[in-house]
């Protein structure tokens, strides 16, 4: 009997134990499944309601303040280049009209042969009175008042214009002729809009913090819930990576629907707002163009928050998973 045993143990083969080296090597190229049914789905009820809602207000709002720094850099732009080719040339009458009518000839022929200038206008009664109607209304007659001339002056695109040097040398042709300088008004504008772009800055900084906070929440909170599952997933072998792209790739496709939701929103916002400035009786907001470039930077705002949350999911998961083993 003890003989027939021994055959028995001699003829099992005896199992070898798996080198950990191999089961690590096949660890490590675990994928999260491809399948519509997750192992590890995460939390359906409050925390990816909220995660929805905060990721969809985010972009709504990073819209928003996106758009309005990409229309007052475009209102900028537009209203620099319209400066630096112009300038604008006032003469005071003199109580003599032939005098008067002389000095302006003298100024006009002076400007037209100053180098680097391109054209000089001078502005009729009629656009004088364009001028100073939404003041005065559009029953007082000019000539009556002593409105001085007026003189548009374009000058060669992408020149260093010396107005100093211009300024002394028409003193010279005409007492009664001044320059008026749009550089200082510019400077202010610009000190104006950086302020702004501040103000922007401050907001999407404030959103992404609490982009960041909800992100962390609904990971943290999906990970509480599930704590038993991702215990059986370790004993089996699981690896942190493994669990961790399979919630990542959950939340990145929720956030990235909930982003499309909210610049989709934010569309017909930024459409009334635009109208709206360009309805204001000032040239300033009228120059205030939004492109299809303009446009195509608002609709990568979804794609660009899923990468954020995708990134900051990780991270948080990862961390966490850690200090569950």
């Amino acid at each position: 009997m003890e003989n027939f045993n021994e055959d028995i143990m001699k003829e099992k083969p005896s199992k070898k134990p798996r080198p950990e080296a191999s089961k690590v090597k096949e660890l490590r190229r675990q994928t999260p499944p491809t399948d519509s049914k997750n192992e590890l789905p995460i939390d359906e009820g409050y925390s990816k309601t909220f995660l929805r809602v905060v990721i969809a207000v985010s972009v709504f709002l990073i819209s928003i303040t996106l758009s309005g720094v990409l229309g007052i850099n475009s209102m900028f732009e537009n209203s620099r280049k319209q400066i630096v080719s112009n300038f604008t040339v006032q003469i005071i009458p003199l109580p003599n009209y032939e005098e008067s009518r002389k000095d302006l000839l003298n100024v006009v022929n002076f400007l037209e042969k100053y180098p680097n200038i391109k054209q000089v206008s001078v502005l009729s009664d009629n656009e004088l009175k364009a001028l100073i109607e939404p003041w005065l209304g559009n029953n007082v007659d000019i000539e009556l008042l002593p409105i001085p001339k007026l003189l548009d002056v374009q000058i060669t695109p992408n020149v260093d214009f010396d107005y100093k040097k211009l300024m002394i040398r028409l003193s010279e042709v005409s007492s009664q002729a001044s320059i008026n300088d749009h550089n200082l008004w510019l400077s202010r504008l610009l000190k104006f809009i950086n302020s702004l772009k501040v103000l922007a800055l401050t907001v999407l900084l404030l959103v992404a913090l609490a982009s960041v906070t909800a992100i962390v929440y609904a990971a943290q909170t999906s990970l509480n819930i599930h704590k038993d599952t991702i215990n059986i997933l370790h004993i089996i072998g699981a690896t942190d990576n493994y669990i961790a792209l399979n919630y990542v790739k959950q939340i990145t496709y929720t956030s990235l629907v909930a982003g499309i939701i909210g610049t989709l929103i934010s569309v017909p916002a930024i459409l009334v707002v635009g109208s709206m400035a360009k309805g204001i009786e000032a040239g300033i907001f009228n120059t205030v163009s939004f492109g299809a470039q303009n446009w195509l930077t608002i609709f990568s705002l979804p794609v660009l928050s899923a990468i954020f949350v995708a990134i900051t999911a990780y991270i948080t998961i990862v961390k966490k998973l850690k200090n569950m083993i």
